[in-house]
């Protein structure tokens, strides 16, 4: 219940930040914060109305399906009509929010996602730091002590090769560990 008046309240935080910056212009502590307390509230009653009653449904008929998230996104049908000011948004918002929960649960149920998850290009907020896309990458190119020997036994760059020195002037050991690379 209260993951879902959480992302409710995410979700008022940023309609109230809109409203504050955008529409409303507010200025002044107090009149900030009643903005922000008619977006944040009324949407995170709505989260938690909806997991109170979806859960609730459930245990009563024992059964975890659609209907339950329906019957929950009717329930929070006053709370919009509420936000909204509109007596209509009572059961026009409630079957719209009914239907949404159905199509939620049928798709975590199907394991498919509704929205895709984004995955950050480099991991990070300064991955661009780590991007070393101009030099070369160590994975293409295999440098172990076989690769790097000339074909004399002597290595090519001693920082490169490998501390093991046993069977390096071998030349049949050396050719089948160049034939593995």
């Amino acid at each position: 219940m209260l993951v879902c008046a959480r992302y409710g309240a995410i979700a008022g935080t940023i309609a109230g930040t809109y409203d504050v910056l955008m529409y409303s212009h507010a200025t002044g502590f107090g009149r900030v914060l009643r903005r922000y307390a008619l977006h944040v509230a009324p949407l995170a009653a709505m989260g938690a109305v909806f997991a109170a009653v979806a859960n609730g449904v459930q245990r009563v008929r024992g059964e975890d399906d659609q209907l339950n998230y329906f019957l929950g996104g009717v329930a929070c049908g006053p709370i919009l009509a509420l936000y909204l000011g509109s007596g209509h948004a009572v059961v026009a918002g409630g079957l719209a929010l009914g239907a949404a929960g159905m199509v939620k649960k049928l798709s975590v149920d199907s394991g498919v996602a509704l929205l895709p998850t984004h995955s950050p290009h480099l991991g990070s907020v300064d991955g661009w730091r780590k991007d070393y896309s101009l030099v070369r990458d160590p994975k293409e190119g295999h440098v172990c002590r076989e690769c790097v020997q000339n074909e004399d036994g002597s290595e090519k760059d001693s920082n490169l090769a490998g501390a093991d020195d046993a069977g390096a002037n071998n030349t049949d050991d050396n050719n089948e560990k160049k034939k593995k690379c």
